[in-house]
């Protein structure tokens, strides 16, 4: 049997309801040389029984445990034979084309390293972006490209982005025999902005291909604004940053950084997700020796400059002014002892977040200084 070029890893947890048409829009590209692979994180909901009676070509791994989005698509990315990894929501239905239209980007940009798609709403007429790729914010946010902008062609053009969303992404099997496979750490959300982050100081650049179309429906899986989610924004948000962001943009963004810390905290508050907040702020930050570790090793590993780095990063600082806008607003319309009560809550997590966020780049010196030092010890 012929080694496909493409491995389409499809990460799923009782998703049943999703694997049809997802894999039914497969067997409609017009690109055929490749493999798929669904990785089932334990489910309960017959998914994998589904699969072995309507797609007997798929290959399944069986986990024995829930292991999250970045531990399911790992052993998928372990297990896959092709030399490009397309990593795929089983929550979604891809245009006839996209394989096809990856496949061309990655043959004609032999130097990029992953290519991001554009994933449009499902079920939106007219069409509303999802993501025309991703962004990191200098205030250290991820964001969607073109979220939630009604698709007119205004991302109809190919052009390097920051990174890609993995819910639907094309990789070069390279960057992860380079810079590591998915952060199990981060579990299920921005673990692939922490990829991103890897594989631009590693020296890999994204490109964004239009014509590789994604429907998506979008926290199929996962839900949408649960505690569960917050809880792991919440933890992995700073995390990225601890681990990937050179000191010296820590410092020079600083103020935005931590102004836009502050702007989420409120929200969160607003939105009462107080537990999620406190618990992923302490859970991250049990985790900083741990992140600390890795931000050595990924020092090590650093191929590009860090004004290249601040070049790449968003600029526009509207979105977390907007935000606080909208948050005071909304507040404005609450009553004296819910504002009261919230600013309350607002000075105690506040508490809890500014020496872990100091706490943090604190450590984030001491490792850079560390590895610095050896540098100029050991010549290397």
């Amino acid at each position: 049997m012929n080694t496909p070029i493409i491995s389409i890893i499809i990460p799923n947890w009782n998703g049943k309801r999703f694997l049809k048409g997802c894999l039914d829009s497969l067997k409609c590209q017009t690109f055929k040389d490749f493999e798929v692979i669904i990785v089932d994180n334990n489910s309960d909901d017959d998914s994998v029984l589904f699969v072995k009676e309507n797609y007997p070509d798929v290959r399944i791994i069986e986990l024995a445990s829930n292991r999250g989005f970045a531990g399911g698509v790992n052993e998928g990315i372990k297990a896959a034979k092709g030399s490009l990894i397309f990593l795929l929501n089983n929550d979604t239905v891809i245009g006839e084309y996209c394989l096809q239209a990856l496949y061309n980007a990655a043959g004609e940009n032999p130097d990029t390293g992953f290519f991001a798609t554009k994933m449009i709403f499902y079920g939106t007429n007219p069409s509303v972006i999802n993501a025309a790729g991703d962004a990191l914010g200098i205030d250290g946010a991820a964001r969607n490209i073109g979220y939630k902008e009604v698709d007119t062609g205004q991302y109809d053009v190919e052009r390097e982005v920051f990174g890609a969303c993995a819910g639907a992404a094309l990789y070069r099997r390279k960057i992860f025999d380079e810079v590591g496979l998915f952060d199990e750490d981060f579990y299920i959300v921005l673990e692939d902005v922490d990829l991103d982050f890897r594989a631009q100081l590693a020296g890999y650049r994204c490109l964004y291909v239009p014509k590789a179309v994604v429907y998506h429906i979008h926290a199929g899986s996962m839900g949408k604004a649960s505690n569960f989610t917050f809880y792991w924004i919440t933890r992995n948000d700073l995390n990225v940053l601890i681990k990937n962001m050179p000191l010296f943009l820590l410092f020079k963004h600083f103020h935005r950084i931590f102004f836009r810390q502050i702007i989420y905290t409120y929200a969160r508050l607003l939105g009462n997700k107080i537990r999620p907040l406190i618990s992923g702020e302490l859970s991250s930050f049990l985790l900083l020796p741990v992140m600390l570790s890795k931000r050595y090793q990924i020092l090590k590993g650093r191929k590009v400059s860090v004004s290249y780095i601040d070049k790449i990063l968003f600029k526009d600082e509207a979105v977390s002014v907007d935000k606080l806008k909208r948050f005071t607003k909304e507040q404005e319309k609450a009553s004296a002892l819910n504002y009261l009560s919230s600013i309350a809550l607002f000075i105690f997590t506040e508490l809890i977040n500014l020496p872990i966020f100091i706490l943090s780049i604190m450590g984030c010196a001491l490792i850079d200084t560390a590895h610095f030092l050896r540098r100029r010890i050991f010549h290397r």
